[in-house]
């Protein structure tokens, strides 16, 4: 069954929804891109029609807008903005690198889940962060406390075991030795 689709009429849901459905087809296209190997761009723009955002190569855009007819003269001629192509490339290349560094932050991730899936700590670990998420903020800040304080309690008496186990070593045995008594006795 097919939903009917309408203008939502509040704005500020329109704008969340907005926002969500943006960052998921973001997702889903660089999903796409992952797994197929294929190249893919999209260009949203907001619901005010102020901002545009985009994902993809710079070189699928180059290739859809050189296939586009030229756009008619404007009716005022404006002199268009000088495009200096070399700031354009530095910033192609270091988006490419920190593309290839969230890729190596995820692969790097998968490989830590699959240890914790193999050890398994990660149920233990799921459902911890299951029951913090079910938690209220301030009982999670009150945990959070709690947890500092069990920490510096930890510490302290590691600390102590410590130094006793130091003074035991470094006390002198004691050696029974007989004193000849003092004269005149």
């Amino acid at each position: 069954m097919v939903a009917s689709r309408r203008k939502m009429e509040s704005e500020e849901a329109r704008k969340v929804c907005f926002s969500k459905r943006r960052a998921d087809l973001f997702k889903m296209a660089s999903e796409l891109s992952v797994h197929f190997n294929a190249d893919v761009a999209a260009v949203v723009f907001s619901p005010a029609g102020n901002r545009a955002y985009s994902i993809g190569d710079p070189s699928v855009m180059d290739r859809f807008l050189s296939s586009l007819p030229a756009p008619a003269p404007p009716a005022e001629t404006e002199p268009e903005p000088e495009v200096d192509w070399s700031v354009m490339e530095e910033l192609s290349r270091q988006c490419g690198q920190l593309q290839a560094m969230v890729d190596a932050h995820k692969a790097r991730l998968e490989k830590a889940e699959e240890k914790l899936r193999e050890s398994g700590a990660a149920a233990w670990m799921m459902d911890l962060e299951a029951e913090v998420g079910r938690m209220a903020p301030e009982d999670v800040l009150a945990l959070v406390t709690k947890l500092a304080v069990l920490r510096d309690g930890v510490a302290e008496r590691a600390h102590e075991m410590l130094r006793e186990a130091l003074l035991a070593v470094a006390a002198p045995t004691p050696t029974t030795t007989t004193t000849p008594p003092p004269a005149g006795f």
